[in-house]
């Protein structure tokens, strides 16, 4: 194959965006570098006539454009494609490029299941939870399901539980965790299962858990106090999100609410201060 150099212009003014990972380029070599450090995500769809025709118009790469759409017509395969992407930027050196071609081969060589099990974590890590859970749901009704080794098939549970903790099917989170750790023997697997059901506050089915799982009270003391610690870190997060916000209410012109929303807060660090002395 051969090498395209990338005269470098000025970048677009509009930029490709990649719904996935909510990443915006802006130029060839953005492009390029994005799909080398994202090649796991990366599709045949994600190769469509809206991208081909950002290179070929915001770009200004008609020619480069008119060869990724032959490319894509004549080839399910993205390896073609991404590669003739990336030597467009001149960016990436002969050794690069071979080990992405080696990965690429490495992707191409797995089952369907196993792709389909690369798009659900992926789905997963950028908190797109409703596809994450179809993805991991079709995994599990599959009879392909059976190819995977017990730990990874609760792996995959686990993953589905955490999902499901997102959008609040907290019932079903707790099923699927309960399952998982009893495919994958992984102790955070089990650890957020009994952090689910004291969230739930489901204090009897807490205890029950405990003699079944045979906990030692310094295991159920260390569970408590790293729950607590979470909780304090989600606390302070949702804090600073909140002190962020608060220009956006002076900048809409909503002064009173601006000052009233100070006061609040600073009521309420006051009663946890008097709270914790005491």
């Amino acid at each position: 194959m051969g090498k395209f150099i990338l005269c470098t212009g000025m970048p677009a003014k509009k930029p490709y965006y990649f719904t996935l990972t909510g990443t915006n380029v802006y130029s060839m070599e953005e492009l390029g570098y994005y799909l080398y450090h994202n090649i796991y995500t990366i599709q045949i769809e994600d190769f469509s006539e809206k991208l081909f025709n950002w290179i070929q118009y915001d770009l200004n790469m008609e020619e480069f454009a008119d060869k990724c759409r032959n490319i894509q017509k004549n080839s399910d395969d993205i390896k073609d494609i991404v590669v003739s992407i990336l030597c467009a930027t001149d960016y990436f050196t002969k050794l690069e490029l071979e080990s992405l071609i080696r990965t690429i081969d490495k992707i191409n060589g797995l089952s369907p299941i196993e792709k389909q099990k690369i798009k659900a974590d992926n789905y997963l890590k950028y908190e797109d939870y409703d596809n994450a859970i179809t993805e991991y749901e079709c995994i599990i009704a599959s009879k392909e399901a059976s190819a995977f080794p017990a730990k990874t098939f609760g792996n995959i549970l686990h993953n589905l539980a955490v999902a499901h903790i997102q959008v609040k099917a907290f019932e079903r989170a707790k099923e699927e965790l309960k399952r998982a750790y009893e495919l994958n023997h992984n102790e955070e697997t089990r650890k957020e299962f009994f952090f689910l059901l004291k969230l739930q506050k489901q204090e009897k089915e807490f205890l029950k858990e405990i003699l079944n799982y045979n906990l030692s009270p310094e295991e159920v003391q260390a569970y408590l106090a790293e729950l607590e610690g979470v909780l304090q870190e989600a606390e302070e997060a949702a804090e600073y999100k909140k002190i962020l916000n608060l220009p956006k209410l002076k900048e809409a012109g909503k002064v009173g609410e601006y000052y009233y929303a100070i006061d609040t807060m600073i009521f309420n660090w006051k009663q946890k201060y008097k709270n914790g002395m005491e």
